[in-house]
């Protein structure tokens, strides 16, 4: 198997990076080299977020917790109930008891003062306040319910919200969606299907871009207009001929969109690897940034879009399974980092 040159002695990373391994939350210095367990939970954490300001909050054993960066300064903001074990994702959203009191996917304020997180609805935590307000309550007993199951993220501005939801009783994925909140106005449903789905925000949060990796067609990559929810196809599409799929989005200081892009013979055949391009907002003026592909199982993009981290889906002639990359825009070799199988990446303050 082919892998990516060896890793350069000069090669930093723009800052420190945070992730899940084995259950707790590790730092990887900029050096590559250095890594530090930050947590040391007695039960796995399950999520976390790192705010603005170099504070953690992350859930384990039911409860919603806060520390510094380095790991000192631990506080347990709210403390859930002991949940019955349930063996598969499903399973736990169908269940009373984890509808009810589990919590899930804390997320940052851009101003490091409040918590979005999910606890029988969505909740908010204040930190100045040291309280926690619904904005959204669970209902059950309603026909047909939608409930959240996830924060996914928090507008530039702070005054959006996209969350997952699923209609109850969870059977599929196709039961499963994204939508975006206004926060104390309007939640506007079903902006696009969760499962495949990723975003990207505007700096002023004017536009939101959501592109599609599971299904390919010309609703694969859409330029939304959060005040109205309004959204408009941008994706590249030959019907009948062939069709393109997008994945993880970043809007860079030129206000050009990079993502990455494939192509495949029918809409519901995933293409074999995706490759950086970039894009004006409209969906015009294509480029090609690079030109190796990779199946991508997450991404977390660099604050200043010189590049981003993947880890790759599966194994291809490019890299193993699970390989945490750093891939630049320009188009030199990717560089390998000694990290594989982890998830919910985190940039730090350096």
């Amino acid at each position: 198997m082919n892998t990516p040159s060896p890793t350069s002695e000069f090669f930093k990373l723009p800052a420190p990076l945070y992730y899940l391994q084995n259950g707790q939350i590790w730092r990887l210095d900029p050096d590559i080299q250095t890594t530090r367990q930050i947590t040391h939970e007695s039960a796995p954490v399950i999520s976390f977020d790192l705010s603005s300001n170099s504070t953690l909050a992350y859930v384990s054993d039911n409860s919603l917790i806060t520390c510094q960066a380095e790991g000192h300064d631990r506080q347990v903001l709210r403390a859930g109930p002991t949940l019955p074990f349930v063996n598969n994702e499903v399973g736990s959203l169908n269940n009373p008891d984890h509808i009810n009191n589990a919590l899930y996917t804390p997320c940052w304020s851009p101003d490091g003062q409040k918590i979005a997180f999910i606890e029988n609805g969505l909740q908010i935590y204040n930190l100045e306040t040291g309280q926690a307000e619904m904005v959204w309550q669970q209902l059950t007993t309603v026909s047909e319910p939608v409930l959240f199951d996830g924060v996914l993220s928090w507008s530039p501005n702070g005054r959006f919200l996209i969350v997952s939801q699923y209609q109850y009783p969870l059977e599929g994925e196709h039961q499963r969606w994204q939508s975006l909140l206004e926060l104390g106005e309007y939640l506007y449903p079903n902006m696009s299907s969760r499962k495949g789905s990723t975003f990207a925000w505007n700096p002023d949060a004017s536009d939101l871009f959501i592109a599609k990796a599971l299904f390919g067609s010309d609703r694969s990559l859409l330029r939304c207009k959060p005040e109205t929810a309004q959204c408009r196809m941008i994706a590249e599409f030959e019907p009948a001929r062939r069709y393109f799929f997008y994945a993880h989005p970043f809007v860079n200081a030129e206000g050009r969109l990079l993502v990455f892009m494939g192509s495949s013979n029918e809409p519901v055949e995933p293409p074999v690897g995706f490759s950086l391009i970039s894009l004006r907002p409209d969906g015009y003026e294509r480029k090609k940034l690079r030109n190796d592909s990779y199946q991508i199982e997450s991404a977390l993009w660099s604050p200043d879009g010189s590049g981003v981290l993947i880890v790759t889906a599966r194994e291809t002639d490019a890299a193993p399974k699970g390989q945490l990359l750093w891939l630049s825009v320009e188009d030199v070799p990717a560089v390998p980092l000694s990290l594989h199988e982890v998830t919910n990446l985190r940039w730090g303050i350096d």
